[in-house]
């Protein structure tokens, strides 16, 4: 009887550990923060025309230190959000009834922003790593997503 309470209790804590380090480490690979070569809106317009090279197209750039300052947040510092979008990626993912609960996380997102001593950063979700959750048609279209996100920052972000 004592092996099998030791089993359990070895189970129990193996899964407690897991779940601890999943829970710690899964933020960081999450999000992908990288220093930028250029200045905040130097790096705005670099991604605008990188992706618009690669054929996607950049709906809307969000200014959310203008938005915060609007709000009362005097101090807000420089931060932008772009969106991102390739249309036919979006639709051989949506033309699928049971992918359309990932409307929720498009368009693609980047975000833009300065930190306190002026190095700006371009932070983004691991959209490659996310991918292999959903598996089927989401994996296949995120996975190149990831791909041609990687391909449109490369010459944008410090190396």
């Amino acid at each position: 009887m004592n092996r099998i309470v030791v089993f359990i209790l070895g189970i129990a804590a193996g899964a407690a550990i897991t779940g601890l380090v999943v829970w710690t480490v899964m933020p960081s690979m999450m999000l992908t923060i990288s220093p930028s070569s250029m200045s905040l809106n130097e790096t705005v317009v670099a991604i605008e025309q990188s992706a618009l090279n690669h054929g996607w197209m950049v709906p809307k750039v969000y200014d959310l230190q203008a938005s915060l300052t609007k709000a009362g947040h005097a101090d807000a510092k420089p931060m932008k959000i772009l969106s991102l979008c390739q249309p036919d990626h979006a639709y051989a993912i949506l033309s699928e009834n049971e992918n359309r609960k990932v409307t929720a996380m498009m368009p693609c997102r980047i975000g833009v922003f300065e930190r306190d001593d002026g190095q700006v950063y371009v932070a983004q979700m691991n959209i490659g790593l996310m991918s292999k959750m959903f598996g089927g048609t989401i994996e296949k279209v995120m996975g190149q997503v990831a791909v041609e996100e990687h391909e449109m920052l490369q010459s944008i972000l410090a190396q």
